[in-house]
């Protein structure tokens, strides 16, 4: 297809998907073009639905611009050949965009600039001249057919105080398919006007340049000088000169050369601009206009994808360090003393047990009250489950776990945060109640310890119901296996879990015989060992697990959806159909 050819006018429905998308646009920060992305998404955001309501329509647009007093207005009410528009020597007196359209024209409907209500009136039922509201466009619908193809429209002042107004002119400028720029002698080298002329002759739009209120002295080289217009091509840039007019302005205008000029401009515009229709050659420009910005945003979303795939891998390394400095600070606090300790205390279970003696009734009596006494208790009592979990909390204290917890939010804030404070992601990974408290790791420890203690309780209750019905104990009762028991959880939440095998088994062999009772119970009593390590060592990791994953969910909540590149893509190919 060549590169003035009409292609299939694009509709609401091609960009839909896109808009909610770049609605929605978001980025961490971890490249040097991540702030790009944000504005490139708001421009498309209002030049997306642009382009799609002007291939609807085919009317041409004309945008009278430029500053306060230059007598916009005054050229407006003469090319349509009625005091349509307000003028005088108040100034700003165009407060709002005012457009001139033919009947049969239906310019309101999608109409693109979502802060101005478009509202119709026919010619015949206006009355006085109009200063338009700052919140609307007000369409003035004629039937001369001269100007059917085309829609004229007086805009706001581009110097106005008012930045909703220099706002509606500048929209109004983008929408034009041809601009007329009116200035005056006094005001031609203003910078926020030619800086909007500037871009316009940029975009390669057809522009001219209406200098109001000259003298006779002041020439068009003169004007061009001045506004550097020479690096201009001289097809697309026309310049008039109006003289200072007193009295009947219209009408005197109406008769000068320049103004005619003018008006052959605009009329020559409808209908061939080159030998090319000027419509399809707009439309193609604004595609090209959509595609470059399109193209920009997908390679720099792409990059902060790659980025932030980079970032999720470091945080996991620094996490599974995080893990392994933990697990060995916890074996660090199991010392040699403390396998003593374990020993010795089996060995006193079991001396406090009169090897079936006397009557198992009795011998249990005997049992619990040295075992009460040690701080070894039946579980269905409530007090001495609080107990035991106190001595867990003791055996098991929160500082370990806070000082993992502690280096690797240092190792996040150090190495993986942006470093520019503006970045989302910088702000993110410091916000309240990302990092955990010393009130918040003391109370997931404490929870793990319960939740220990739970299945230890549950898993106590079926194996003392199956060697129960075993028909020769042997030397365990009840009282004694949970007194091990007890021992082992103490044992695991110490730091002892990863030499809790060979020591368990130490300390129990001289007690076991080959009995099938003793044989059971110190096997299951081994398994749930190894079980209650293996569950607490889990726990404590968990809490690691947890803080990389608050640091990663700030990644994930501001990097980009995968289907933001796959819409954004399937947008550019329907651009190029």
């Amino acid at each position: 297809m060549g590169k003035n050819e009409s292609k299939a006018p694009l509709i609401e429905n091609d960009i839909r998907e896109a808009l909610r998308i770049l609605e929605q646009i978001r980025c961490p920060g971890l490249t040097q073009g991540f702030a790009d992305i944000k504005l490139t998404a708001e421009w498309l955001l209002e030049f997306l639905p642009l382009v799609a309501y002007k291939e609807g329509q085919s009317v041409v647009w004309v945008a009278l611009l430029g500053g306060t007093g230059t007598g916009k207005s005054t050229i407006f009410n003469a090319l349509c050949r009625l005091p349509l528009s307000a003028t005088g020597i108040e100034r700003p007196m165009t407060s709002g965009a005012i457009g001139y359209a033919h009947k049969d024209t239906n310019i309101t409907q999608g109409f693109p600039f979502f802060f101005l209500n478009a509202v119709s009136v026919n010619l015949e039922d206006i009355k006085h001249s109009l200063a338009g509201n700052n919140d609307e466009f007000l369409i003035i619908l004629h039937n001369i057919n001269q100007y059917k193809q085309l829609v004229i429209v007086d805009t706001p002042d581009l110097d106005s105080l008012e930045p909703e107004n220099r706002r509606t002119a500048e929209k109004f400028s983008s929408l034009a398919d041809a601009v007329v720029f009116v200035t005056s002698q006094e005001k031609y080298a203003d910078d926020a006007p030619y800086q909007l002329l500037k871009r316009e002759v940029e975009y390669k739009k057809p522009c001219f340049l209406l200098v109001n209120k000259t003298s006779k002295d002041l020439t068009r080289d003169e004007i061009a000088a001045t506004l550097q217009l020479k690096e201009i091509p001289d097809n697309i840039m026309e310049i008039g000169l109006l003289p200072y007019v007193i009295g009947e302005t219209e009408k005197v205008i109406s008769n000068c050369e320049s103004f005619n000029s003018l008006r052959e401009f605009i009329l020559s515009h409808i209908q061939l601009q080159q030998g090319m229709s000027l419509l399809p050659q707009r439309r193609n420009f604004n595609r090209e206009k959509a595609l470059d910005a399109i193209g920009n945003i997908v390679r720099l979303i792409m990059e902060e994808q790659k980025a932030s795939d980079n970032w999720e891998k470091s945080l996991a390394a620094l996490a599974e360090n995080a893990a392994s400095d933990l697990i060995s600070l916890e074996e660090k606090r199991f010392a040699s003393q403390s396998r003593e300790y374990i020993k010795n205390k089996i060995q006193m279970l079991f001396q406090r047990y009169d090897l079936l003696a006397k009557p198992r009734k009795v011998i249990r009596e005997i049992i619990l009250l040295p075992l009460k006494m040690l701080g070894i208790i039946d579980p269905k009592n409530e007090k001495s489950r609080e107990e035991i979990l106190a001595r867990m909390k003791e055996k098991g204290p929160v500082a370990p776990l806070r000082e993992t917890i502690e280096s690797l939010s240092r190792e996040v804030l150090r190495d993986l945060s942006p470093a520019g404070e503006e970045t989302p992601l910088y702000r993110a990974l410091r916000e309240k109640g990302v990092r955990f408290t010393g009130e918040e790791l003391e109370e997931r420890l404490s929870r793990e310890n319960q939740k220990l203690l739970t299945w230890l309780e549950e898993t106590f209750s079926k194996l003392s119901r199956d060697i129960t019905g075993v028909k020769k104990w042997g030397i365990y009762t009840t009282s004694i296996l949970w007194g091990i028991l007890i021992l082992v959880l103490e044992t695991v939440v110490g730091g002892g879990f990863t030499v809790l095998d060979a020591l368990l088994g130490s300390a129990l062999a001289p007690f076991v015989t080959k009995g099938a009772t003793e044989l059971f119970a110190s096997h299951e009593i081994r398994k749930t060992a190894q079980e209650l390590a293996r569950l607490h060592k889990e726990g404590l990791l968990s809490i690691v697990e947890e803080q990389r994953a608050r640091y990663w969910q700030c990644l994930a909540r501001l990097t980009p959806p995968k289907e933001t590149v796959e819409i954004l893509t399937a947008l550019e190919e329907r651009l190029n159909q």
